[in-house]
């Protein structure tokens, strides 16, 4: 983005008048404030600008001239200070000029050309540096940052997903819960499916590692899923589609000798699993639970479509002592 440059005003000067001097010293002022900011020496500039602002109170309304254009260039130059500290990439340093022209140019109900990009350019620099910010385990200040984010845009729903990150980074399940659906529904309001299959596959994530733990702990001789059931139903309220959750509800139904719900639970695992191996180990499951209930055809069917170790070789074992499964 290229500005021009401003043109140098000329001082009329009047012979004897103690009060045109002193417009002529205004006068000069604002121009060695247009020249800093011609020299892209924006913050000298603005400093030259305000000193426009309090002579003028001095000279009074012959100066009224000067201070509006006075007015005119501080938040012109605040501006393009931010557009500098941007283009280099410099999010941090740019937040603050960007606020800056929004103040200045709502203080003095001047260019609005400037103070819109930078209220359209802010929500997005909030939400880059509160990025920034949690993966820096900087989760205040990154909270911060999400909140102004939504605070000048309520439409920024990523916004909603940075916190929900940080609630999960710090264990709290309700906050972190709130704000990916807050996240889910702004991303459904504006066709992102993309988002909220990430978001989703994030849930999924942060509950499977306590389905897991929970699997582990279990006592071989006791045989008590309670607990890791109680993992399962939680990772499905959170997403209904939790393939990892719904597999292991069908291996636990399989080992409570409840075919029909083993059944159900592997048909809709196999709808959300998308890999390989975990696909093998629904389809054992599910072979198994239609072979207990005597359903050889379907039994057949989803053990054939184990192809990976370490299922396949229990699978073939299977299918060796199902009639006409070979």
């Amino acid at each position: 983005m290229k500005f021009k440059a401003l043109p140098i005003l000329c001082a009329v000067l009047i012979s004897g008048s103690l009060s045109a001097q002193t417009l002529t010293d205004v006068i000069n002022e604002f121009n060695s404030g247009v020249e800093k900011l011609n020299n892209q020496e924006y913050e000298v500039s603005v400093e030259h600008f305000n000193q426009v602002l309090a002579m003028s109170q001095t000279v009074g309304d012959e100066a009224q001239d000067m201070k509006t254009k006075a007015e005119e260039q501080i938040p012109l130059a605040y501006y393009r200070q931010a557009i500098v500290f941007m283009k280099r990439k410099q999010y941090d340093n740019a937040i603050p000029y960007f606020e800056k022209t929004v103040e200045y140019s709502s203080l003095y109900a001047n260019n609005e050309d400037a103070n819109s990009k930078s209220l359209k350019y802010l929500p997005q620099l909030y939400m880059m540096e509160g990025n920034r910010a949690w993966k820096n385990q900087s989760m205040d200040e990154a909270n911060a940052l999400f909140d102004k984010a939504l605070a000048m845009d309520d439409t920024q729903y990523k916004a909603h997903q940075g916190k929900g990150y940080v609630a999960m980074d710090q264990n709290d399940t309700e906050t972190m819960l709130n704000e990916f659906n807050l996240a889910k529904q702004g991303a459904k309001a504006a066709n992102d499916a993309e988002t909220a299959d990430k978001i989703n596959g994030d849930i999924d994530t942060y509950y499977n590692k306590f389905i897991t733990d929970e699997m582990e702990m279990v006592d071989p001789e006791e045989n008590d899923y309670s607990f890791v059931i109680e993992a399962c139903e939680k990772a499905l309220g959170a997403n209904p589609g939790n393939p990892r959750a719904l597999y292991h509800l069908a291996l636990i139904k399989n080992k409570m000798v409840e075919y029909d719900a083993a059944i159900e639970y592997a048909l809709k695992a196999l709808q959300y699993e998308s890999e390989s191996v975990w696909q093998s180990a629904i389809n054992f499951e599910l072979g198994s639970a239609y072979q207990n209930t005597v359903d050889y055809d379907k039994a057949c069917e989803a053990l054939r479509k184990v192809m990976e170790e370490p299922f396949l070789t229990s699978a073939e074992k299977k299918m060796g002592s199902i009639p006409g499964c070979n």
